[in-house]
């Protein structure tokens, strides 16, 4: 799992040095199903993320899809609507500047989405 509320930097760079895939699974930090099962907040409503949105003239989602792309991560977002995932795709004629991709890191809040042990009452981290 890797968003802009739980970023794992360090995790990132070793698989990289490693030459390991990384798959950003829950890109967005979660649906509603998450809030509901975990207490996840999606990461879309982010003042920075609007502000990225409209300097780019992208929504919130294709910045943080562009953004787990510029990080040479796998990015597999989920949705059963064709309009979205038209717009997923549409990430590929803009870059995130050096200075966008640091105003996100300001996103950090170490927080994962997937956190069965709310829900299931196991703690598949521990």
């Amino acid at each position: 799992e890797t968003h802009p509320y739980f970023k794992r930097d360090s995790l990132i760079k070793f698989c990289h040095k490693y030459g390991i895939a990384i798959t950003a699974h829950t890109p967005l930090g979660g649906a509603l199903v998450n809030t509901e099962r975990f207490g996840s907040v999606s990461c879309l409503d982010d003042p920075v993320l609007k502000k990225l949105s409209d300097k780019h003239n992208k929504s919130p989602a294709q910045i943080v899809f562009r953004w787990g792309v510029q990080r040479n991560t796998i990015v597999i977002p989920k949705s059963s609507k064709i309009k979205r995932l038209e717009e997923n795709l549409n990430i590929f004629d803009f870059e995130l500047s050096k200075e966008d991709m640091e105003f996100i890191k300001t996103m950090e809040r170490n927080q994962r989405s997937n956190t069965p042990v709310k829900a299931w009452g196991i703690d598949v981290y521990a």
